[in-house]
C-alpha cells in the first residue's frame, strides 16, 4: 500500500514470535528481542521503538495494533504457592484487532473460535468472575462516617486500575456449562469446556490464579515448580481480555476505574 514502509526481516521475525506466543509480558518480550536483534538489520533503539515501529506499519496496513497493558496478576503455580511476581503491576504485550465492530467489542466476540456456544460460555465467566469481584470488594458507599463505609472505599481506591481481582476453579467454570440458556443449553461436554479453558489460557484470554483460599506464603521450593496455566486449578481474566474487550468489561459490571491502563506505542 502507497507510504506504508514494510517490516524488514527482523522485525517481521519479531511479530511473528509475538504472534505465535499470543501474550508475552516484558522480560519475555525483551527477550525475544535481544535474540532477534543479534541480526543485522535495524530493529530500532530499544524495544518500545521496535513496537512503535512495526505499529506504524501494522496499523495502517492491516487494521492490526501491538498494544500493552499494566497489571498486576495473582498469579500462581499450579499449587497454593505463588509466583514471585504475583500482585506486582507487569507490563503486558498482545496484538489486537482495531478493525472489530462495535459488536464485537461489546459482546467479547474473540476470534479464537467460531463455537457460539464456547464463546456463550467465554462471556459467562467472564460476568461471573466480575461478580465475584464486586462481592468482595463491597462497592456500596453507604455509610462514609462508620469504619465499614471507609474501610469500602479504601477497597475501591485500592483497585482502581487493577483489574478484576477474582479468580475462580476450573471445575466451577466447567459447570457453567449447565447454566447456559436457550440455544446453548446442553450443548457443551465436559470434555468440550476443558478443551474451551485451554484454548481460553493458551491464547492469554484467562490465566492461571493462586487459590484464593489457600497458604498464600511460598515455600522454599517455590521457584523451581515448573510454570503451567493448562495445569492450573484456578483461572483469572488475562491481559489480552482488558485490551480486547474493555466495553464488555465494563458492561459486564466492571468499574471504569478499575480498568489497568492501557499502553500505546
Amino acid at each position: 500500500m502507497d507510504g506504508i514502509i514494510p517490516l524488514n526481516t527482523s522485525l517481521q521475525r519479531f511479530l511473528q514470535r509475538l504472534l505465535s506466543v499470543h501474550v508475552a509480558n516484558d522480560a519475555e518480550l525483551q527477550e525475544i528481542w535481544n535474540e532477534i536483534h543479534n541480526d543485522n538489520e535495524s530493529m530500532g533503539r530499544d524495544l518500545n521503538d521496535t513496537l512503535s515501529i512495526i505499529n506504524r506499519s501494522l496499523k495502517p496496513a492491516f487494521d492490526l495494533e501491538i498494544r500493552s497493558v499494566s497489571l498486576a496478576l495473582n498469579i500462581g503455580l499450579g499449587t497454593d504457592d505463588l509466583e514471585e511476581d504475583a500482585g506486582h503491576p507487569q507490563i503486558y504485550h498482545t496484538v489486537i484487532n482495531c478493525n472489530g465492530d462495535d459488536v464485537s467489542k461489546a459482546t467479547a466476540n474473540p476470534d479464537m473460535t467460531k463455537n457460539p456456544h464456547e464463546l456463550a460460555l467465554f462471556r459467562l465467566i467472564i460476568e461471573r468472575l466480575i461478580e465475584s469481584s464486586n462481592d468482595d470488594g463491597g462497592d456500596d458507599d453507604g455509610g462514609d462516617d462508620d469504619n465499614e463505609g471507609s474501610a469500602r472505599k479504601r477497597r475501591r481506591r485500592d483497585r482502581r486500575g487493577a483489574g478484576c481481582q477474582a479468580s475462580l476453579s476450573r471445575m466451577s467454570m466447567i459447570n457453567f456449562r449447565t447454566e447456559l440458556k436457550g440455544a446453548h443449553a446442553g450443548k457443551l461436554s465436559i470434555d468440550q469446556v476443558q478443551n474451551a479453558l485451554n484454548l481460553f489460557v493458551a491464547q492469554g484470554w484467562l490465566v492461571q490464579a493462586a487459590n484464593p483460599n489457600g497458604d498464600k506464603q511460598r515455600t522454599p521450593d517455590a521457584r523451581k515448580k515448573k510454570r503451567t496455566s493448562f495445569g492450573a486449578s484456578y483461572l483469572q481474566l488475562g491481559p489480552r481480555s482488558y485490551m480486547e474487550f474493555p466495553d464488555f468489561l465494563t458492561k459486564a459490571g466492571l468499574d471504569q476505574e478499575n480498568l489497568p491502563q492501557i499502553l500505546s506505542h
